[in-house]
């Protein structure tokens, strides 16, 4: 069992090309006379990402009634991409007079205007060990943004929490690589031995 688990450490960004040029002409100028520290709009967003929800897996299994009433299930004969959610929940702490949602308002609506284009661009989860090498790498591919939480303003809310919103997107299909290599995998025959064995 691990008593301190380091586990949990993943990078997760919205692509460098995820914010349109006009988005980013309309919100540098706020971000340059607040002294904000990030250098784009972009980083800016990245860093009020607080976390993200992958979807786990359900598949309804067929029955078949043989005899005497007994029924047996059976797996689906489905594409495994059929059978794994398809909405990806991220979470963005809301910050600076809820600056970062109303970007993210306006590009879900410029996504939805957007007759050009179908999808978003691919978005890419990083999972890290603790030397911060990438363990593996999760892509969504074929995206489209569906849905941006509500936002509250109330003179009256005082809350020690922080307040955050939620954006949630479709994704099509997603795919899995592994990047450890055998020249990340510390080798163990050299290492002086500490505990002496009994």
């Amino acid at each position: 069992m691990r008593l301190l688990s380091q586990g949990n450490q993943f990078i997760f960004n919205l692509p460098s090309d995820f914010l349109t040029p006009e988005v980013i002409a309309d919100y540098q100028p706020i971000l340059e006379k607040n002294w904000i520290q990030y250098e784009n709009v972009i980083d800016y967003l990245n860093s009020t990402i607080r976390g993200i929800d992958f979807p786990g897996i359900r598949f309804e299994t067929p029955t078949q009634t043989q005899m005497r009433g007994y029924v047996r299930n059976y797996k689906p004969a489905q594409n495994i991409q059929n059978i794994v959610g398809h909405d990806l929940n991220i979470t963005f702490a809301s910050v600076d007079s809820h600056l970062n949602y109303f970007l993210m308002f306006e590009m879900i609506t410029k996504h939805y205007l957007d007759t050009n284009n179908m999808f978003v661009e691919p978005f890419l989860m990083t999972a890290l060990d603790i030397h911060r090498d990438a363990i593996y790498e999760v892509k969504f591919h074929e995206i489209i943004l569906k849905n941006l939480t509500d936002n509250r303003f109330d003179y009256g809310q005082e809350k020690i929490n922080q307040p955050d919103f939620t954006m949630t997107l479709s994704f099509n299909w997603y795919d899995v690589e592994f990047m450890l290599t055998k020249s990340k995998v510390l080798e163990l025959d050299n290492i002086p031995q500490i505990i002496q064995k009994i």
